[in-house]
């Protein structure tokens, strides 16, 4: 398993002021907003096929090149990254981040709310 790099943690710190918003309300945000090509394009595009779990250097590199390119312009990127951690989704490239490198940051957000729980 591949751990955090700088990236993560600035992707992840660029959509933390809209973890606490409303979840409902962040999600019709993401969903209403004109310009998404994700919502005429395949849904299939934004997932891995399935049985891919581990890509080696240079397929990771052609997947978040071709993530971002999907996502490039869109109006609601860092909506999309912060909805999809607010579900806590599994599976899927997000705000133009592929799946490999969302995971990660998946990671470090269930980190930093258990971190938030025990502090508590």
């Amino acid at each position: 398993m591949r751990g955090p790099t700088e990236f993560h943690h600035q992707r992840l710190s660029s959509v933390e002021d809209l973890l606490i918003a409303d979840p409902h309300e962040l999600q019709l945000g993401v969903e209403k907003a004109d310009g998404r090509r994700c919502r005429s394009g395949d849904p299939e595009q934004f997932f891995l096929p399935d049985g891919t779990r581990f890509l080696r250097r240079e397929e990771l590199d052609a997947e978040r090149a071709r993530v971002d390119g999907l996502c490039r312009g869109c109006p609601v990127r860092r909506e999309c990254l912060a909805a999809a951690l607010v579900r806590d989704e599994v599976y899927g490239s997000w705000g133009g981040i592929a799946q490999p490198d969302y995971q990660i940051i998946r990671r470090l957000r269930r980190e930093q709310l258990a971190a938030e729980r025990d502090a508590a």
